[in-house]
């Protein structure tokens, strides 16, 4: 019956109903739907689109699998330009994310501009509305993880205020310099840090101001700013998780573990390469203090350097698990011959 009435209308408003209808039917009503929809129409695979994106296609795959709604704002806008949407299709997928945005700010336009001839008002059945009261839809796949945040401020009052103090002091410092946890999570970042790391593209889980163990190890733009990357930034990261993990068990950091295995070339590196490279370097190479590092600075005044790192962590914040680490930049090297450059992906067995 609820057809006939449809029917019922004027002939072209009929066929117009049906046909909206249908559209609407064949529009994906999920954020996931729509990302795997307008892949398939690209022709892109799973692969392609992690590639633009610097991402696994493990992770990507777990993206399109869950609310978009639980992405943050960066990354939400990374998918959205790696599958091309234009302005109607990024505005569809923040409405099904369950966000607000104007119309005129993210909307094309659906019509030509200009005065609209006047038409007779088209009288349309309301629709019809299941008795009873509405119930929000019930998510159907478990939210991805939430990118890690900053430590939790100590509970004690004067050490949230020798905090405070610290990175007042760690400001006023020319030389880039950051503090972080235990676990690396980044507790405070000078102006100079955020100035070496300001070309750093958006990823939801490895930021440098997020966890600096996470941005060398999986951001791809990591190579860019820390130069001879694998042999001197991230295997020397990997042994110090390696020896945390042999102490007292830490979920945050077995899940480090866990994201490392899902690459097979970084998990080969971990498991066969780092042992060989610590036998072949040494103990003391895993260490910060002391260790002279490659970078490429974005400003040209310094450009491609060598910087020392610098261990300042006074006793109060070392017994808190902090450590605060500070890099002094040597004078530009770019133009000098024969400099090596590293390589930006990690090989299965490494000695140096």
């Amino acid at each position: 019956m609820a057809n006939e009435a449809g029917v019922g209308c004027t002939g072209g408003q009929g066929q117009a109903g049906r046909t909206g209808s249908a559209r609407a039917a064949a529009r994906p009503k999920r954020p996931s739907e729509l990302l795997g929809r307008r892949r398939e129409e690209l022709g892109l695979s799973l692969n392609d689109v992690a590639s633009r994106l610097g991402i696994s296609p493990y992770v990507y795959a777990t993206w399109e699998r869950t609310p978009v709604k639980d992405l943050d704002d960066d990354a939400l806008t990374a998918v959205m330009g790696a599958l091309e949407m234009d302005a109607v299709q990024r505005a569809r997928l923040r409405h099904l994310a369950g966000e607000r945005y104007s119309a005129d700010a993210d909307r094309a336009p659906l019509r030509p501009s200009g005065p609209v001839p006047p038409s007779a008002p088209v009288r349309r059945p309301a629709p019809a509305r299941p008795p009873g009261p509405l119930h929000p839809p019930v998510p159907v796949h478990p939210p991805v993880p939430a990118p890690p945040s900053r430590p939790e401020e100590p509970a004690d009052p004067a050490t949230q205020a020798y905090l405070r103090d610290y990175a007042a002091l760690m400001d006023a410092v020319p030389l880039p310099s950051v503090l972080f946890d235990r676990r690396w999570d980044v507790a405070h970042t000078n102006p100079a840090f955020d100035a070496l790391f300001r070309g750093v593209g958006p990823h939801p889980t490895a930021m440098p101001h997020q966890n600096f163990l996470r941005f060398v190890l999986f951001h791809p733009d990591a190579p860019r700013v820390l130069a001879e990357h694998d042999t001197s930034w991230c295997l020397p990261l990997m042994a110090q998780l390696a020896g945390l993990l042999e102490g007292e068990p830490d979920e945050v950091l077995q899940a480090v573990r866990d994201d490392i295995a899902l690459d097979p070339i970084m998990d080969a590196a971990y498991r066969c390469g780092l042992p060989l490279w610590m036998s072949a370097v040494g103990a003391e190479a895993i260490h910060h203090d002391g260790a002279v590092r490659p970078v490429h600075h974005p400003d040209p005044r310094w450009g491609t350097t060598d910087c020392r790192v610098v261990d300042e962590t006074p006793a109060r914040l070392e017994a808190k698990g902090y450590t605060r680490l500070t890099l002094v930049l040597r004078e530009n090297r770019s133009a000098t011959p024969g400099v090596r450059q590293g390589k930006t992906r990690l090989r299965a067995v490494s000695g140096g």
